[in-house]
């Protein structure tokens, strides 16, 4: 990252905020507007041990150091009754794509709220694949599936919601396909999501998604999250199965992951999550690969926990610390520790 670069940035976060408080001030007549912008930061120490090739432990491998994963710049705002917006935008960008400055922007979008039951939303925003851990901002997922790792989550498209009954939603979403190299290349993704309170214990998100990787040809997914709460207890138990139409199946390209997660307090939150990614549809030295995703051969298994403490009582996004330790079926086997803060900044609210 440049000097210019980060100069640019800074005058952004500036052009944004005047224009945030002049919104906001010319709201005070206007009854229905309102603004939120916030700051969100993660800094981690970690350190990643690589399995010695013999019992004596000679010839470990060790990675580590102090990283920042995470800066971002939320706004969200109503302009009047029907229509909000809402703009998400990591600030740092790579250096090689030309078009690095909005690949960086994760959403900016607008909602128009035809009735209370239909909305209708346009711009970037993220795809509408199913399964809890896709769900999570990506500031809250310590560790995560093969597929979570891969998947490139926001496109430019439109989506039309709709409430069919009390805590159920479901979107139907066309956006350019997460596979498209350039500019208007003419291929999409296809998405209908639901969103669902099954009962006070149990909520859902589930997704039947064709995703167009080259023009006319779709690898389809059914993911299927689920969320279920007891008391301080909650366990999230996703699947996807990915099927390209060529002879694949069920449990021949799929991710199987979860989280059982324990409220002890409060202040404190303990946490385990493991999973399994697979893609035997396929050879590994296939010569036009469907699944981009998790690829063929691919045969993994994570597994790792976890703390959380939350020193701010009843205000969790405000800060955070957690230490975690996580590891997977790879050669060489890898061990991570990490401890980490993070920490969310309420610029302006009106």
């Amino acid at each position: 990252m440049n000097f210019m670069g980060n100069i640019y940035r800074f005058v952004l976060v500036l052009a944004f905020l005047y224009a945030g408080c002049a919104f906001a001030q010319s709201g005070e007549d206007g009854g229905d507007r309102s603004i939120s912008v916030k700051m969100d930061v993660r800094f981690d120490g970690e350190v990643t041990r690589y399995a010695a090739d013999d019992a004596s432990g000679s010839g470990s491998e060790y990675d580590g150091g102090f990283v920042g994963r995470y800066l971002k710049l939320l706004v969200n705002g109503k302009i009047d009754e029907r229509f909000s917006y809402s703009f998400r935008h990591r600030m740092y960008v790579g250096q090689k794509d030309p078009k690095s400055f909005f690949n960086a922007t994760d959403w900016a979008n607008v909602t128009f709220a035809a009735s209370d039951r239909i909305s209708v939303t346009a711009g970037k925003q993220m795809i509408c694949i199913g399964t809890i851990e896709y769900d999570y901002a990506p500031i809250d997922v310590y560790f995560a599936s093969d597929f979570w790792n891969h998947v490139s989550p926001f496109q430019i498209g439109v989506n039309v919601g709709i409430k069919i009954g009390k805590g159920q939603q479901l979107y139907a979403q066309v956006t350019n396909s997460p596979f498209s190299t350039e500019a208007l290349e003419n291929i999409y993704a296809y998405n209908v999501i639901w969103y669902g309170k099954v009962a006070r214990w149990m909520n859902t998100i589930w997704s039947v998604n064709m995703v167009e990787y080259e023009k006319g040809h779709f690898i389809n997914y059914i993911a299927l999250g689920n969320k279920f709460l007891f008391g301080r207890v909650q366990a999230d138990l996703d699947y996807m199965n990915r099927y390209a139409g060529k002879g694949t199946a069920f449990f021949q390209d799929f991710s199987l992951h979860g989280k059982l997660s324990y409220a002890v307090s409060e202040s404190v939150n303990l946490f385990a999550k493991g999973g399994y990614d697979v893609n035997k549809a396929q050879d590994e030295d296939a010569h036009f690969v469907y699944d981009r995703y998790v690829m063929p051969g691919v045969d993994l298994g994570f597994y790792g926990a976890g703390i959380e403490y939350f020193p701010v009582k009843g205000a969790k996004q405000s800060l955070r610390l957690h230490a975690f330790w996580h590891s997977n079926t790879s050669n060489p086997v890898p061990q991570t520790f990490n401890v980490g803060l993070r920490w969310q900044m309420n610029v302006l609210e009106r």
